[in-house]
């Protein structure tokens, strides 16, 4: 129902009398065309190492800055001298 927006009485009488194979074919292809997009981005963002690298770098980068000031600040608590 969130990917369709049907509500769950319309998505049950459009599966009575069919078993569960049906619907579980039925969720797998909606979900499918859902995650679609998602799947062509991926795509095209695998395509661009060099932008891919510098997302990585860019992050490492905010990441050291971060854990240093988290390590400096348990130094100084800590009663260490930097």
């Amino acid at each position: 129902s969130a990917f369709t927006g049907k509500s769950d009485g319309e998505i049950t009488g459009e599966f009575e009398g069919k078993g569960y194979g049906d619907f579980k074919m039925a969720v797998g292809e909606t979900v499918a065309d859902a995650l679609a997009p998602v799947r062509e981005r991926f795509a095209e963002l695998m395509k661009d190492r060099a932008y891919l690298d510098a997302c990585c770098a860019e992050g490492l980068e905010q990441a050291m800055r971060i854990s240093r000031r988290t390590r400096d600040k348990v130094y100084k608590k800590m009663g260490f001298t930097l």
